[in-house]
């Protein structure tokens, strides 16, 4: 009988996928298996770590060590979470608070992103240093967007500091990196939770963890720029929704109200994912006995069956 694989793709959000370690450490605990691992943004760094400690636990003292880091402290990402009453917690309501007060149109003209490169690169030296994904005990995918040519760059093999680095390059305030003629960036404008890459790894089931999604504020119309990413959020969240489909079980953890750059209170944020994820153990324990039961190995699945957990 075939081995029944079980794949995780964890989504991008900011410090909200920091619930992604409460995610793992409760699959962990109650023996369900991770086989291979996808990963957007955040979710590509925290599933990199994972993969580099073996265990859940060491993943979530690895990951507090490093939020309490000189290296993470001087890249200063606190300048990115300042935002006003009945501000959007997300990356479009960042977005539209900088380009109000001028500074991502200043930054855009003067150097390539807020945080410099140089920072950039230190804090995720700091965590994988060389180590080549090739290394890792189980696949791993980490997924970017290729701006030249308008397609997914998929990292399966290669440094895995570039491969975070360009998971996680949020246009405007990370740089990007160029490779071989590539400019790549966050994976999350082109796969914000990356179900089909876990697919592609050999995952026969996918535990989809969503962390992206933003608190839906008030809109209102006074400028142009309101409208634009006003329609931004509307796209995002339609692509976001229709990706999710293709998963077998969505986790949703309830992190929509913590600002995608405040990382001050990980351990809250960590609870949050305990939460979800105990509350979807019966339907992916259930999920795995059927499979295993019928012997049905679905390559790719659309919409049947799927639930949603927070």
């Amino acid at each position: 009988m075939k081995k029944l694989r079980v794949g995780l793709a964890l989504g991008g959000g900011g410090a909200r996928g920091l619930a992604h370690i409460g995610v793992m450490e409760v699959l962990e605990e109650t023996g369900i298996p991770v086989d291979m691992v996808a990963g957007t943004s955040i979710g590509a760094l925290v599933g990199g770590v994972y993969l580099l400690e073996g265990q859940s636990a060491k993943l979530r003292s690895r990951m507090l060590e490093f939020l309490e880091s000189e290296t993470f402290k001087q890249a200063r990402l606190d300048v990115l979470r300042e935002r006003k009453e009945g501000e959007s917690a997300g990356l479009l309501g960042s977005m539209a608070l900088t380009l109000r007060r001028g500074w991502m149109y200043s930054y855009s003209v003067t150097r390539q992103s807020i945080i410099p490169r140089e920072a950039f690169f230190k804090i995720n030296n700091h965590l994988f240093g060389d180590k080549r994904i090739e290394e890792l005990p189980l696949p791993f995918a980490a997924v970017s967007l290729d701006t030249n040519t308008a397609t997914e760059f998929i990292w399966i093999k290669g440094s895995l500091r570039d491969a975070i680095m360009a998971s996680s390059a949020i246009p405007g305030f990370f740089p990007p990196l160029e490779m071989d003629g590539r400019l790549l960036v966050d994976g999350g404008w082109i796969h914000s939770v990356p179900i089909r890459p876990a697919r592609s790894l050999g995952a026969d089931i996918v535990i989809a963890v969503d962390t992206s999604r933003e608190r839906d504020a008030t809109f209102e119309y006074k400028r142009g720029i309101d409208l634009i990413l006003r329609t931004a959020f509307i796209m995002m969240k339609q692509l976001r929704e229709l990706q999710l489909e293709e998963a077998d079980i969505v986790i949703q953890p309830e992190v929509a109200e913590v600002h995608w750059a405040d990382f001050h209170n990980p351990e809250a944020v960590v609870q949050k994912g305990r939460d979800a994820a105990i509350s979807a153990l019966s339907e992916i324990r259930s999920l795995i006995r059927r499979r295993r039961t019928k012997n049905i190995f679905i390559p790719f699945r659309r919409g049947h069956g799927i639930r949603k957990y927070f």
